[in-house]
């Protein structure tokens, strides 16, 4: 039977629950806002204060303070660490030569190797991701951290994983580097924005580094990963302008099988070696159009034989204008309209020969059964034309 006291005495008891939960979050959240305002003042004027010190440090020859003296400055509490290297690390992004050395004694510095040592086989993964990004930007990694940023690259956590790859990044041998790559690269879990970045870290850019570079990068193409990995890999060795890989390129594309799996390496092949200008694999390239039609292999190919540019090449793109789908015919009017007035004129010669070629349709018997698909490709064609050419004007008066 229904109690109606009981009833209302737990309907009061749900609500004055409720309404103590509601103060709770709402205190919660007033708080957690104050004290985020609050560190966030403590911030810039901790980088007020420091930052002339270490400018200071880093410019002058004989500075007012010594290293020693303006670490003593720092107290013992992990945010002042983190902010502490957080500015040295964006002033070692701007400054350079000596500057940047004296800045280094900074960041190398034994209280913050030791700190963060300690942070790195802390249980916490902020405090592991915060020593990766240390380490990472000192290259101060003795056998020690080099052993647990290896354990900790094979985490399970993504973001935690990809902190310790990067750090590795900063070890003196390549061959760590090399196979903290391998290693992320295999796992199923990645993007690719951080297989770009990775890339981007472990090239140094230094002229003396670049064959080892190289080398790295193709022993990771012949390894087992995923080609869609592999794809942005040719694809960064092609922006980069590896040419000292072109023709082990052309040898790897030329082993592919054509399979959808592999379409997007392939992509990044042809790419990459229109980047990087490699002429000898023109005839390879124009054989991908007799195999079956895949739309984004065929817009790569476009644009690499268009760079490429001689007469063989140009002509195979004008022999397939008429029977390509739309965003390759596209791809290719394109390519004529906006690359100098000689191709506008071999352009215009082919669509003359076109209408040759329609006037001897006409009288030919059945003509009407002929002519009608082609006078559709021709307006398809001209209607591009008439787009790019407008598009052209309107850039050149902008």
């Amino acid at each position: 039977m229904f109690n109606f006291d009981i009833a209302l005495q737990s309907l009061i008891g749900l609500t004055v629950f409720l309404a103590l939960l509601f103060l709770f979050l709402l205190g919660y959240t007033f708080w957690t806002r104050k004290k985020q305002q609050y560190w966030k003042r403590y911030e810039q004027k901790f980088r007020d204060y420091f930052f002339s010190l270490i400018l200071d440090y880093a410019e002058q020859s004989d500075p007012s303070l010594s290293a020693d003296e303006i670490i003593k400055k720092i107290s013992k509490r992990s945010k002042d660490y983190s902010f502490f290297i957080k500015l040295l690390n964006e002033l070692d992004d701007i400054l350079d030569g000596t500057e940047r050395e004296r800045l280094g004694d900074l960041i190398e510095h034994p209280v913050f190797n030791s700190f963060y040592q300690k942070k790195l086989f802390e249980f916490s993964t902020d405090s592991k991701i915060y020593a990766c990004v240390y380490f990472q930007n000192s290259g101060n990694i003795d056998n020690r951290v080099l052993a647990k940023l290896v354990t900790v690259s094979q985490s399970n956590n993504l973001k935690l994983a990809f902190a310790a790859t990067k750090a590795l990044q900063s070890a003196e041998d390549w061959s760590i580097r090399k196979r903290a790559l391998l290693r992320f690269f295999k796992r199923t879990d990645i993007s690719e924005l951080m297989v770009a970045e990775l890339l981007h870290v472990f090239d140094t850019g230094l002229a003396e580094d670049r064959s080892q570079v190289g080398e790295a990068l193709k022993d990771l193409l012949l390894e087992n990963i995923d080609p869609d990995i592999k794809n942005i890999i040719v694809r960064y060795m092609g922006y980069q302008q590896f040419y000292e890989c072109d023709d082990f390129l052309y040898q790897y594309l030329k082993r592919i099988p054509y399979k959808p799996e592999m379409y997007s390496l392939i992509r990044g092949l042809i790419t990459a070696l229109g980047e990087l200008y490699y002429t000898e694999a023109d005839s390879a390239i124009r054989n991908y159009w007799d195999k079956k039609k895949n739309t984004p292999i065929r817009l790569a190919s476009v644009k690499t034989l268009s760079t490429f540019g001689d007469k063989e090449n140009l002509s195979f793109l004008l022999q397939h204008l008429l029977k390509a789908e739309f965003p390759v015919r596209k791809a290719i009017i394109y390519e004529f309209i906006t690359k100098g007035e000689e191709r506008i004129e071999l352009l215009t010669s082919f669509i003359k020969e076109t209408q040759q070629s329609l006037s001897e349709i006409t009288i030919a018997p059945k003509a009407q059964e002929q002519l009608q698909p082609r006078l559709d490709e021709i307006l398809d064609i001209t209607s591009g034309i008439k787009i790019a050419l407008n598009h052209r004007l309107s850039t050149s008066y902008a």
